[in-house]
Order: structure tokens, then C-alpha cells, then sequence
């Protein structure tokens, strides 16, 4: 039999699954998942609805890269005005992958793209597309600013997948999951919209 043809962006998904991670959060009154992945030294991006400030005091979060090992976090920074957030492993995170930002204004209309995530728990879930469009502003229908130049993907975008990553073939990450928008959004239906990664690279360095 032939042998199976790798494409490039299996290659890449397969290198940087392993940074992707599930996230848990509980306060007293409820709980919720997202997704997450790891850039480094114990930081985790992911969006700033799945890990609000206001959680900080509050409530619990925890992750896991193979949903067998757990991690406890704290919150470093988050910013609804860019739906980005960064929160801090407790504990050695020596052996974790990580992934490297990309520049997102260097990305193009039509580059291949996954998204990485843990939909509703089901850990390293992936779906791949193109980006369909850069630079995307609601004007005053923005819900938040956040909504704000933003990228839109044509990847599925699956409830849970809130903060994972989006990655191209350089194995760059493009940016973080924010959700679907759109009269339809409640169905999953709409433009699947992705955090520029210069907006979290922005939050890192303030």
C-alpha cells in the first residue's frame, strides 16, 4: 500500500497538541470549560470570558494537558477589551510544550489554519480551515471592543474551544479563540472570530 501523505498542517498540529490544555473554572455559584495552551515559562493564554478578573477572588481554576494530570492557576492578566487572558501554572511546569506567537499582521486571506481546543472537555479536538478574513471591525454593533480588528476563520469553532489556539503551517499561532458572531452565533452558526496574536502579545508586555 502507499504511504499515508502528511500535509503540513498535520505536521504542525501534531507538534503543538500537546500545549493545548483544558480549563476548568468553578466559583461557589457555578462552573464552566474552556481552552487554553501554553507560550512559556507556566503562562497559558486563553480568552478573558473563559478566565474573567472577577474569578480571581472568587473561585477555582485548574487545567490539563492529558486530562489525567491537573494544575491549579492563577490569573496574571485579563482584558475584556481584547477577550485575552493570561493565567499562571502553580507548580512545575518544566515538562509542558509550549508554542510560539506569531506576528499576526503577517498572516494573509486564505492561509491554512487549525484550531486546537477541548470542546466541552473533549481534550485536543481540531479543526482545520483558512482565514477568511483580516482586520474585521463591528463598528457600534461591537458587543465589546474586544470584537474589535479581529480575524475570521473558516475552521469550525466548537463550544468549549473558547482561548484555544489557532496555529498555521509555520507552527506559528495566529491567535486565540473569542467565538462565533452573528444573528445565528446562539447556534453556532456565523463568522468564527480569532484574537489576533499581537493583541495578546500586547497584553503580555503591559
Amino acid at each position: 500500500m502507499p504511504d499515508k501523505v502528511e500535509d503540513a498542517i498535520q505536521k504542525v498540529i501534531k507538534e503543538a497538541v500537546d500545549a493545548s490544555c483544558s480549563i476548568y473554572v468553578k466559583t461557589r455559584d457555578k462552573s464552566w470549560s474552556g481552552s487554553g495552551f501554553h507560550i512559556g515559562n507556566g503562562f497559558i493564554a486563553t480568552a478573558a470570558h473563559v478566565c474573567p478578573p472577577e474569578i480571581q477572588s472568587i473561585g477555582e481554576i485548574n487545567i490539563t494537558f492529558d486530562q489525567r494530570v491537573f494544575y491549579s492557576c492563577t490569573i496574571h492578566k485579563s482584558d475584556s477589551n481584547t477577550e485575552a487572558a493570561l493565567i499562571k501554572i502553580n507548580g512545575d511546569y518544566s515538562k509542558i510544550k509550549s508554542v510560539i506567537l506569531a506576528n499576526s499582521d503577517a498572516i494573509e486571506i486564505g492561509d491554512i489554519v487549525a484550531v486546537i481546543g477541548a470542546p466541552e472537555g473533549w481534550h485536543d479536538t481540531v479543526s482545520v480551515g483558512r482565514v477568511s478574513n483580516m482586520h474585521q471591525s463591528m463598528g457600534n454593533a461591537a458587543p465589546s471592543p474586544a470584537w474589535d480588528d479581529v480575524v475570521f476563520v473558516d475552521a469550525k469553532i466548537l463550544q468549549g474551544v473558547s482561548g484555544g489556539m489557532c496555529i498555521g503551517t509555520d507552527g506559528l499561532v495566529i491567535g486565540s479563540v473569542i467565538g462565533v458572531t452573528g444573528t445565528l452565533a446562539d447556534y453556532g452558526i456565523g463568522e468564527n472570530v480569532i484574537c489576533p496574536s499581537n493583541k495578546i502579545l500586547n497584553l503580555i508586555k503591559t
